[in-house]
């Protein structure tokens, strides 16, 4: 603003950290980030533990994070989809804090979402002279 005369931004957001489910913070240096692809598309836990194996994390560091997966996502990561990923992330807002994001809870608005669909779709099916 000084040297230019205008505005470095025109928007700025303001969001919570994302955490995992212990409250950790997410960081590649603890191994426990999760991939929004791999949550949308779904991901095999040897996906996750081999992206582990290539990362540049120490051997005690690797074999920790390997260990927390294994126990989080013992059938890996399932599909919930776009939709489901910004509905938990946007629920978790409400709190104002911190987000610890839970795969589980994820997969509970993949659930909620389709009932949606569901639901939608049944009622569409008996008005038919609606027009969005």
């Amino acid at each position: 603003l000084q040297l230019t005369d205008t505005l470095p931004f025109h928007t700025v957001y303001l969001h919570a950290m994302v955490r995992d489910k212990d409250g950790r913070k997410m960081s590649k240096s603890l191994g426990n980030v999760i991939d929004p692809l791999e949550v949308i598309n779904g991901c095999t836990l040897e996906t996750l533990l081999a992206k582990l194996d290539a990362g540049n994390l120490p051997a005690k560091e690797i074999a920790r994070a390997k260990k927390d997966q294994q126990a989080d996502f013992p059938d890996g990561i399932p599909e919930c989809g776009s939709d489901a990923l910004r509905f938990g992330l946007l629920a978790y807002t409400v709190q104002g804090r911190d987000v610890n994001l839970d795969m589980k809870r994820v997969v509970g608005y993949r659930m909620f979402c389709n009932k949606l669909w569901n639901a939608t779709r049944f009622a569409l099916h008996f008005v038919s002279d609606f027009q969005p």
